[in-house]
């Protein structure tokens, strides 16, 4: 779940954009990437944890790298899908929205440390859910 509204639209505009960017592909027959599901366990673990800060698991590399990395290329690839609907503007601006406030991760990270309270880290997405 996230509870921040900016990173739902850009989610929904990064899976239709690569939808629209990989159907190319299937006509093709090109195959699909493939990452076991270890590592995008452990990518998913970490980038919980960590958000944009700091390293994290890239599935297709298998190494670890900085979070902006594999969050650039999505964004790259995904990109003619939004452009093709005049989203792109949009979902390049609440990108850039994101990267710069760090995302959930980093809110709740800061939720803790002000009182080192988990209670804390539960409620800041309700919070956030709260004031939008």
């Amino acid at each position: 779940m996230n509870a921040d509204q900016d990173v739902v639209v850009l989610l929904t505009a990064l899976v239709r954009g690569l939808a629209t960017s990989l159907l190319p592909d299937i006509d093709t027959g090109r195959p699909p990437p493939d990452f076991r599901d270890p590592s995008l366990h452990a990518a998913h673990a970490l980038a919980g944890r960590r958000g944009l800060a700091g390293e994290c698991l890239d599935p297709a590399r298998g190494e670890y790298v900085p979070a902006l990395m594999p969050a650039e290329r999505l964004m790259e690839r995904a990109a003619p899908g939004p452009a093709s609907t005049g989203d792109l503007d949009l979902a390049e601006e609440l990108f850039d929205r994101v990267r710069r406030s760090g995302g959930a991760a980093a809110r709740q990270r800061t939720a803790h440390l002000r009182r080192g309270r988990l209670t804390d880290v539960v409620s800041e997405p309700v919070c956030t859910t709260a004031a939008a």
